[in-house]
């Protein structure tokens, strides 16, 4: 029995060191805005990227819906939208935003682009639902989420990640579905690439969901600059002219990146 603990022990600690070593790490990259207020350092290109999309219904599902639509759908195909079973408000802003695509060559606008796939999960976490009960919702919807975002796209194309990109911005199911995403990276392999979004609401403190991803994310984005570090007063973050437009400067926490309001 002791040696089982131990092998345990010793299993865990090397997850624990892998994580460390892979975790994204370095300064968020600065903000830089021409005169309309658009970003500059986007670099568009032909190639296309996969991008899946988590809703967490409610307010989280209209924040994103608000966020999907300076998306360059023509760029970002095909599209997997992940939900919650039984969140029919998402179903809908999903059937709306698809609906107003269009597609090139079509007969006309609004016609619907098929590039684009459904992925429920179990709800990690209900309202108001106990600690112990929670551990298994959570287990649940680990193990759905490893199983769709990982066994199945692993074994139909080995070299290539789930998605390209996945974008979030909560709730607690949001956590669950990055940690089964996560299962390549710590593996070695192509990776999704992780942005967190954190909530319009959040004005002074990161949400749980936020403050368990910010870590892990790739690019953690604030809307509110006294979010951009816990001890960094938002009198930090300077505005300079650069070339007719503007940059950001502030001391960022890693990984963090000050937009500004997006929704």
């Amino acid at each position: 029995m002791l040696s089982v603990i131990l092998v345990l022990e010793a299993l865990a600690f090397l997850v624990v060191l892998r994580l460390l070593a892979i975790a994204p790490r370095g300064r968020g990259p600065a903000v830089k805005r021409d005169k309309n207020n658009n970003d500059n350092n986007n670099n568009k290109t032909a190639t296309t990227a996969s991008l899946a999309v988590f809703l967490g219904s409610g307010g989280h599902t209209a924040e994103m819906r608000a966020l999907l639509a300076s998306v360059d759908r023509q760029r970002y195909t095909p599209r997997t939208y992940v939900y919650c079973a039984g969140d029919d408000m998402s179903l809908r802003a999903v059937a709306d935003f698809e609906a107003s695509t269009e597609v090139p060559g079509s007969a006309g606008a609004g016609a619907r682009n098929p590039s684009y796939s459904l992925l429920s999960l179990p709800r990690a976490r209900a309202v108001g639902e106990g600690k112990l009960s929670t551990l298994v919702s959570a287990s649940k919807t680990f193990a759905v989420a490893l199983w769709h975002v990982f066994a199945l796209p692993t074994m139909a194309r080995p070299r290539a990640p789930w998605a390209d990109v996945l974008i979030l911005n909560g709730p607690g199911t949001a956590v669950v579905l990055v940690a089964a995403v996560y299962i390549r990276r710590i593996l070695g392999l192509s990776y999704t690439r992780i942005i967190y979004v954190e909530s319009f609401a959040r004005v002074k403190s990161l949400s749980l969901s936020g403050k368990l991803l910010k870590p892990f994310v790739d690019t953690f984005v604030v809307q509110w600059p006294d979010l951009a570090g816990e001890n960094v007063p938002s009198a930090d973050i300077k505005v300079k002219k650069v070339n007719k437009g503007e940059q950001f400067e502030g001391s960022f926490i890693p990984g963090t990146t000050y937009r500004g309001w997006l929704v």
